[in-house]
């Protein structure tokens, strides 16, 4: 009996993020099915060549992003991404370390009246950001190294 051989390819998935971030866990799903938790900045896994739909996703489960990748035999395949949301990560921690920050100070009228209006307002701004971008939560890209 002939039997098929199926060759496996090396793909490599690495975050693009900071050391703090890197160590947030992401699930990644292949082809709808759960392969794993991505739990370093870089993982390699062996696959055979073809078409798949690759999907990453954050801790929160509404906020991921999928790709259809393509791999090929005889290159290194490597899949990179990262968050999208930066500068909103940046003020989103500014303003929870003011919010802790007011347990211990109490600002003078008006001032106390403006800064809960404010920080009510980006909180408000920032989920309707997440909804927005939560199926594109992450920006994905593929590349390939020739051996």
């Amino acid at each position: 009996m002939n039997e098929m051989q199926i060759e496996y390819q090396k793909l490599t998935i690495e975050k693009e993020t900071s050391e703090l971030m890197a160590k947030m866990p992401n699930r990644i799903f292949i082809n709808g099915r759960f392969v794993g938790i991505m739990q370093q900045k870089k993982v390699s896994i062996m696959i055979p060549k073809g078409q798949y739909n690759i999907m990453i996703q954050s801790a929160i489960p509404i906020l991921y992003a999928t790709d259809e990748v393509e791999i090929e035999q005889g290159v290194e395949n490597v899949i990179t991404f990262k968050n999208r949301e930066i500068i909103w990560d940046i003020l989103f921690a500014l303003d929870l370390v003011l919010w802790i920050a007011g347990f211990f100070i109490t600002l003078p009228a008006p001032w106390d009246t403006i800064y809960e209006i404010a920080t009510n307002t980006f909180l408000v701004a920032w989920v309707i950001y997440e909804l927005c971008i939560r199926k594109k939560y992450y920006r994905i890209r593929q590349y390939k190294i020739i051996q």
